[in-house]
């Protein structure tokens, strides 16, 4: 009963303790005024009356020297006390007279010579001088610590009156309040049917207190019905809709008092321990009495909390969609100026030359062309991007972990985009921090894909200073991870829009985008392959002050991966750049070639020709099928997805016609389990797409007996007229390029020898300025495009000039600089131009430099220009060349099959593309499909 009693106190329970505290406290006065008899106080009376008897005797004898008197006296006191354990004398200086029991075991030295109830000390006085003292140890009255305290009969007869008369006054309060309890008014049956609805109910009096409650609302509080008696409604932490406590005078149930009125669908909210905060629907109804005046309230509360959740999810998640709607109808409208801003340039230039306007010269119609082209690079761009972020969205964009270095990915990207930075005169370079691996597992064709974007993009928004990319490896957590920090000095964000950017379809703010273009995709898809990579993407900005983009990827373990010093990346890239090149021998035999893309047929009938293997080839399955039954073949490269007639189909037949060669299959499709499906359809290897010459090469030197050789061993096989002429004697005769008989080419040729001449003034100004850097740079690009376009006499020169800038060493440039001037010099196009003299080569305008065009086997696109990574070798120009061209044509057919959203053969397209982009050198195409 105890237990329930403290478990829910009653009012009877609660007047109770009341009461029982004010009987002791009675007590407790009572005995302060001594109105109490107190047995202790008497006890210690008496025997401070003892002490001062035997003080009185005891001085008479002092002075009388009787001692053995004094002796007997404490003897017989001591005999007749029972209390009394031992006594003694004691002289001035300390000495003991005499004694009676074991006194000096007993007695402990007092305090300040103060005595207790059961030490007493009282002086002896010989005449007027204290001769010494009686020292009395009796019986202690109570014991030590709580036992004391408990053997004390104050406190005896206190904790006996207040016990028993709480169980009295509980009691005796707990019947007379059952008779005055209101809710006795309320009949069993009625109680019991409102115990079992499941609104919380209250019953208040006049002055708000409790007088009925059920269990629905009990429960709630974590009560009883009895337990909330008395209590007043506002004893609980109520509050409103809007968060705030309830204030008494606003409260419902106070309306109802005051007026008279129902009170109806007020919301409340209840904070409770238990249950936390939960939403009421709340009516009162007053209980009036005589002249229509309220004297209490009645009070249902219907639990809507799970209602007011639901709401405020429907209320959040149509927020949510009219900020969707919002952002993808600002995309759309962004989309639609994005793509019909290129689709005008396209159909308008188009138009001119449809209708003959363009009659002016050859330079300006290749002007309109190269809009053209840039416009349907553009929009090839935008559906990359609008392909990437579905496949993100749709979790089927996959990434694969292999070997990859990143630093070499890093000295590529500088490379191609730092064509465009020089053009808007900022600096674009790249170092390391710390010591880096060569290689990670990582997928590069997605690496790639980020740092392009977060480039371009750190060149887009800056306009002075430069873009600077740092590597590192973070190895500070559980896993390494390589980082690349892309830092400008461009225009910066605030904190508020660096939290935006990475949403799809986000800019940082509407005047950017009017600005600067784009569509807000890149960084959205950028962030999510870098997750999928195992790492992460965080930006620091401040406006004016540039911005820091720190990308992160995994690196994979790191064991016995040799680790590159910063000071020697550039070195390392060069090596490895020319590094990977190698030669293979075979002897003649026959190879059939069989793939829709007629640029992938020359490219890879070009790699085996040049390795002395003899090459035919077809256009499909069906074509494939009937060569191969014509004539033996030593081997067959079939692609495997091909109109007519796709590469599973013809190998099987050819598998059961008796075909024992071998047959490698070609493929874009890199999925995981295709080489398997493959295998089983008769293909005897699998080869994907784009096509890596080397491990190509090498597959069929297994099959074919071919064996690698040195480079000093090769033995070029080339047509007769992409010969180089011989040699002139005279040092100062012009220059001509060995594709010079090639009728497609010589616009080209044409054009890098006007741009050669008017870069020589950039040459000269880098040189002028000590600027190392740049003059590296430029070496670079003329290495490149010299030997791109059959100039091979500026190959070396351009590399040599390179390495001595790339050292800073004055004394190595200006020797190595003044051999490419005077090289330059003599470069003449195959119409037997005369020679130009560098110093008098005049500096284009943008206009011009546009219409003259970027240095051969380059794509302008919207970051930069794309350069195909076969361009160092001349035999690659034709296929490349035609793909460029092919690629011209395809936009239009794109843009109209987007129009039809004929995604069927938008998918052929996008098919094609992939494979022939990778094929021909275009890597960053290659992931389209």
């Amino acid at each position: 009963m105890i237990g329930r009693l403290f478990k829910a106190p009653s009012a009877a329970f609660r007047i109770a303790i009341g009461l029982t505290g004010l009987l002791l406290s009675l007590i407790l006065v009572s005995s302060l005024l001594g109105l109490i008899p107190d047995e202790r106080t008497a006890v210690l009376k008496s025997r401070a009356a003892v002490g001062e008897a035997i003080a009185a005797n005891g001085s008479a004898y002092i002075t009388s020297r009787d001692i053995l008197r004094l002796q007997a006296s404490l003897q017989f006191v001591v005999e007749r006390n029972p209390d009394l354990l031992s006594a003694a004398v004691r002289r001035a200086d300390g000495r003991v007279m005499t004694t009676v029991g074991d006194h000096e075991a007993q007695w402990q030295p007092l305090e300040d010579g103060i005595s207790t109830d059961a030490q007493i000390q009282v002086p002896l006085w010989a005449g007027q001088r204290e001769w010494g003292r009686v020292e009395l140890r009796y019986e202690p009255l109570t014991s030590a610590g709580w036992r004391g305290f408990l053997e004390d009969p104050l406190v005896q007869i206190a904790l006996y009156l207040c016990a028993l008369g709480f169980f009295i006054f509980y009691f005796y309060l707990r019947k007379m309040l059952q008779q005055l309890d209101p809710s006795q008014a309320v009949p069993d049956r009625v109680r019991t049917a409102l115990d079992t609805m499941a609104e919380g109910l209250l019953v208040l009096d006049s002055k708000g207190r409790i007088v009925l409650a059920n269990q629905a609302f009990a429960r709630i509080v974590g009560n009883s019905p009895n337990g909330l008696l008395g209590d007043s409604v506002l004893s609980f932490d109520w509050g409103g809709t809007d968060g705030a406590p309830l204030q008494p005078e606003l409260a419902p149930w106070t309306a109802a008092l005051e007026q008279g009125e129902v009170q109806m669908n007020e919301m409340l909210r209840l904070h409770t321990a238990d249950q936390g905060t939960r939403t009421f629907m709340v009516n009162c109804s007053p209980v009036l009495a005589d002249k229509d005046k309220a004297s209490g309230v009645l009070i249902s509360f219907d639990d809507v909390t799970e209602l007011e959740e639901k709401e405020i999810e429907l209320r959040k998640a149509k927020n949510e969609a009219e900020q969707a709607n919002q952002a993808k109808s600002a995309f759309l409208a962004n989309m639609s100026h994005e793509i019909r801003t290129p689709m005008n340039a396209i159909l308008g230039f188009t138009e001119v030359l449809k209708r003959g306007y363009g009659k002016g010269s050859e330079e300006e119609n290749r002007r309109y062309l190269d809009t053209i082209h840039r416009s349907g690079s553009h929009l090839l761009g935008l559906i990359n991007d609008i392909l990437d972020l579905s496949k993100v969205e749709a979790g089927a964009l996959d990434v694969e972990q292999i070997d990859c270095q990143p630093h070499l990915i890093l000295e590529e990207l500088v490379q191609v985009l730092g064509v465009r930075a020089s053009e808007k005169g900022i600096d674009l370079s790249f170092s390391a921090d710390s010591d880096i691996p060569e290689t990670i597992q990582s997928d590069p064709v997605r690496l790639r894909q980020i740092l392009t974007n977060l480039i371009g993009n750190a060149i887009k928004f800056t306009e002075q200073g430069g873009v600077e990319i740092v590597l590192s490896l973070d190895d500070s957590g559980a896993e390494p991870l390589l980082a690349a920090e892309v830092r400008d000095t461009g225009i910066g964000m605030t904190r508020e829009q660096a939290a935006a950017i990475f949403d799809p379809f986000v800019q940082a703010d509407s005047s950017i985008t009017r600005r600067f273009g784009g569509t807000g995709l890149g960084l959205a898809i950028s962030l999510n392959l870098a997750r999928l990579l195992g790492g992460d993407i965080t930006v620091t900005s401040e406006p004016g002050a540039g911005s820091r983009f720190r990308v992160t990827v995994a690196t994979g373990s790191l064991e016995g991966v040799p680790m590159l010093a910063p000071d020697s990346l550039a070195q390392v890239a060069a090596q490895q750049a020319t590094a990977g090149i190698r030669h293979w021998e075979f002897p003649e035999q026959d190879v059939l070639i069989v793939d829709d893309g007629a640029e992938n047929r020359e490219l890879v009938s070009i790699v085996l020709e040049e390795v002395g293997l003899r090459v035919d080839s077809a256009e499909n399955g069906e074509v494939g099928v009937r060569k191969a039954s014509e004539k033996t073949y030593a081997a067959i490269l079939m692609d495997v997805q091909m109109p007519v007639m796709d590469g599973f189909e013809a190998t099987e037949m050819l598998r059961k016609a008796g075909m024992t060669q071998p047959i490698v299959a070609l493929t874009g499709n890199a999925m995981k389990g295709f080489e398997k499906e493959c295998l089983e359809h008769g293909f005897t290897a699998y080869m994907p797409k784009p096509i890596e010459i080397n491990s190509l090469l090498e597959l069929l030197a297994g099959m074919l007996g071919g064996r690698e050789v040195a480079a000093s061993e090769v033995v070029p096989i080339r047509p007769q007229a992409a010969r180089e002429p011989a040699p002139v004697a005279a040092s100062s005769a012009p220059l001509y390029s060995r594709l010079a008989s090639n009728e497609r080419i010589s616009d080209l040729i044409e054009r890098f020898v006007v741009r050669a001449r008017e870069q020589m003034m950039t040459f000269e100004a880098a040189w002028k300025a000590r600027n190392f850097e740049e003059l590296q740079k430029l070496a670079h690009w003329l290495k490149g495009s010299a030997g791109s376009m059959g100039f091979d006499a500026l190959t070396e020169p351009a590399l040599a000039l390179e390495e001595a800038a790339r050292a800073a060493d004055p004394a190595q440039v200006e020797p190595r600089l003044a051999e490419v001037r005077v090289l330059v010099a003599r470069l003449a196009t195959g119409t037997g131009d005369v020679d130009v003299d560098v110093d008098n080569a005049r500096q284009p305008v943008n206009g011009e430099q546009a219409a003259q065009g970027a240095p051969p086997l380059e794509a302008a696109n919207e970051t930069g220009p794309l350069v195909s990574r076969l361009q160092g070798n001349p035999s690659f120009h034709p296929v490349i060349n035609r793909f460029i061209d092919r690629l011209q044509d395809q936009m239009e057919e794109i843009e109209q099959l987007q129009q039809d959203n004929n995604y069927n053969e938008l998918a052929l397209v996008a098919h094609w593309l992939k494979g022939a982009g990778g094929s021909v050198g275009f890597d960053i195409l290659s992931d389209i499909g």
